[in-house]
């Protein structure tokens, strides 16, 4: 199409309702259309694009727009024999997203291309996230070792950011679910007169299992979103192409503090964590039931070992891993402005949660099947 011409766009009022978009164009001969198109009130709208071959910027942004004032007012369209790469872009200027469009495709299956492209992204984002990881493994163990390879001042501030403002929320948390067991292991165990293993039970649950999963279910849903929510915003306004044309590396000045942070923080939160549990168990058994102090301690301490420690402290490194991953994984692949930002804050945390499940179950398993065998030195 040469430069000298205009795009034209000539409605065929058939009883298909076809638009045939042809060479030549004229803004005002399509305006004059569509308001026959809406006098008319035809509620379904084929535009055919075979006649063109060339897709200037403005074609685009013209069918984009006009196919916004067909979702105005409700009228269903679809479009034929558009190249790819020209429905790529109408579908950013309508969405700012790859979207699902109404192309009219032959032999086409929805089931099968939803589950092909679900295993296609899928598989994309566990590449793109190793690679991430492989980044950060670099950055973090080799970083101190180059002049301004490691930001120490940052990260002291992202631990105080990620570990110490959270000690509020999980000592509420933590503290709560401490008194809940006790309270429930108590109206069973009373009934046999053996309210003193309470001490075993509450202090079982929380180191082993509660006090990692509830620290890593509350950094996820505070500090996950938190991460991919700043991330997101830096991506929506270039912030992070501004520091990759000055040459800096995004991974090593941004995402390395924030993931040194969590990995050292959510460990600490673990510990505190088991610490308010059992104290909440504690002041149940010992101001409501009337155990002796001393009793429960002892119980306490000849029910949990070091072992049981350092089961709950691996959880909470590997939780620690899966957030920061996922967090800034999202983070940085955040597209769509304002929405989008809102849309990667709830996939990280979502995300987050189903993996810390599955990392648990995984560890809880492993840790069942060779618990006469693995033994920790400590």
């Amino acid at each position: 199409m040469s430069s000298g011409k205009k795009l034209k766009i000539e409605f065929k009022m058939v009883q298909q309702h076809i638009i045939h978009i042809s060479p030549e164009f004229s803004l005002l001969e399509g305006e004059s259309h569509f308001k026959r198109i809406r006098s008319e009130k035809i509620s379904n709208v084929l535009i055919d694009c075979s006649a063109v071959s060339i897709w200037p910027s403005s074609a685009c942004a013209f069918l984009a727009d006009f196919i916004k004032r067909l979702n105005h007012r409700n009228i269903k369209w679809s479009l034929n024999s558009i190249p790819e790469d020209t429905l790529k872009t109408i579908n950013f200027m309508l969405y700012r997203k790859p979207a699902a469009t109404h192309l009219i495709k032959k032999d086409e299956i929805p089931v099968v291309d939803d589950t092909l492209s679900w295993v296609v992204t899928s598989w994309h984002n566990i590449v793109s996230t190793v690679k991430l990881l492989e980044d950060i493994t670099f950055w973090t163990l080799l970083g101190p070792f180059f002049k301004h390879g490691f930001r120490y001042s940052r990260t002291l501030f992202e631990i105080s950011e990620r570990g110490m403002r959270s000690l509020g929320i999980v000592a509420l948390v933590a503290g709560i679910m401490g008194l809940i067991l006790a309270i429930q292991a108590a109206a069973q165990l009373q009934n046999f007169g053996a309210t003193i293993y309470i001490a075993n039970l509450v202090g079982m649950a929380i180191v082993r299992e509660l006090g990692p999963l509830l620290a890593a279910l509350l950094t996820a849903g505070r500090s996950g979103s938190a991460i991919t929510a700043e991330l997101g915003s830096m991506v929506a306004s270039e912030e992070m192409d501004a520091l990759r044309a000055m040459g800096v590396s995004v991974t090593k000045y941004i995402v390395v503090p924030k993931f040194v942070a969590l990995f050292v923080a959510l460990p600490c939160l673990t510990i505190f964590a088991d610490v308010i549990g059992i104290t909440g168990g504690y002041l149940f058994s010992t101001i409501q039931l009337g155990i002796p102090s001393s009793h429960y301690i002892d119980q306490t301490i000849q029910a949990i070992s070091a072992n049981d420690v350092m089961i709950g402290l691996i959880k909470s490194i590997a939780d620690a891993i899966i957030i920061a991953s996922i967090a800034v994984h999202q983070g940085l692949n955040t597209s769509g402005g304002a929405e989008g930002i809102g849309r990667s804050t709830t996939k990280s945390v979502v995300h987050s949660i189903i993996f810390i499940a599955i990392a648990h179950l995984f560890f809880t398993i492993l840790f069942y099947f060779t618990g006469h065998t693995l033994k920790f030195n400590v």
